[in-house]
């Protein structure tokens, strides 16, 4: 493996941070430039981590190693899973050319790669949802079975095949009982994300999050995690056109009886098309609802 580093400053974004094999694992994509003036996004990259502050390398995924063939710009966010000692590396391809986004998926014996498309083509099609297909994340349930939720605004949930090379249902659409997102009431956003702690199924959308104690939902809303009261004044004045609770595309992971968030931060660039990623503690209320969490320069909050 490479030097273990720092790797803010790097433009990597849009993290999904899974455990395995008792190491942290950063799914991401990558902000191309420091001054970038839209998402040009040209690859995906693995990094692995043993305390969540240092980073190494693993492995970064070019679209022309996928069915995407060529390069492009509109690497969009990520995710993986394991299951049966593989791993499946989904990814968004806006598809810009064609008809529209669409969700490819490489495999791996390791969880840092290499990487290979067996497909061959888009896992999931435009056509195969009423919502826009890309920001996929995976969800392992208790009896091992895997899903796949993905969309934009209105998100659906389908359970994988065994072989995990295709779905084994048609997509679901997962319904919220009054949202609410950066942009207002009645609003969600992109990237989805799942977890489960307690019983309880979380559905995410950045900072913003419903319950439920049924995986297809219906899920209630019930707030969001970023609290602009207790960030420190340099992330909650580096921030996006919505304010501080936009933008924190990440995911919710549990590692050594800790539950952390990761997500997008623009703090340190100050360009929202050059983000980095950030990590907090999280913890949760008797209630089962997320507590605010605190956004500051001691990273993962020490």
């Amino acid at each position: 493996m490479a030097e273990a580093i720092n790797i803010i400053g790097q433009g990597i974004t849009d993290p999904h941070i899974h455990i395995f094999e008792d190491r942290a694992y950063l799914y991401a994509s990558h902000d191309y430039a420091p001054d970038n003036q839209r998402f040009d996004m040209r690859d995906w990259q693995v990094w692995s981590s043993d305390d969540l502050l240092t980073w190494e390398w693993e492995s970064t995924l070019k679209p022309e190693d996928t069915y995407i063939g060529k390069p492009v710009d509109y690497c969009w966010a990520t995710d993986a899973v394991e299951k049966d000692g593989h791993y499946y590396w989904a990814f968004s391809d806006m598809n810009r050319e064609g008809d529209g986004p669409q969700i490819g998926m490489v495999i791996g014996e390791k969880p840092g790669g290499p990487w290979k498309d067996v497909l061959g083509k888009p896992l999931l099609p435009p056509d195969c949802a009423a919502t826009a297909v890309y920001d996929p994340c995976f969800f392992k349930n208790s009896d091992g079975a895997v899903y796949i939720v993905f969309g934009v605004w209105d998100y659906f949930i389908a359970r994988m095949s065994d072989d995990m090379l295709s779905i084994a249902e048609q997509p679901r659409l997962l319904h919220i009982d009054n949202p609410q997102g950066p942009y207002g009431r009645g609003k969600t956003d992109d990237k989805v994300s799942l977890h489960k702690r307690a019983g309880i199924y979380y559905l995410s959308w950045g900072s913003y999050y419903a319950i439920s104690d049924s995986l297809y939902g219906p899920y209630k809303y019930r707030g969001c995690v970023i609290d602009p009261a207790q960030m420190e004044p340099r992330f909650r004045e580096q921030t996006w056109p919505h304010g501080p609770t936009q933008g924190r595309h990440g995911n919710f992971f549990e590692w050594k009886g800790q539950w952390y968030f990761t997500y997008c931060e623009m703090a340190f660039s100050g360009n929202r098309f050059f983000r980095d990623f950030w990590i907090s503690h999280v913890f949760y209320a008797p209630d089962g609802s997320m507590l605010p969490i605190r956004v500051s320069s001691a990273c993962i909050g020490r």
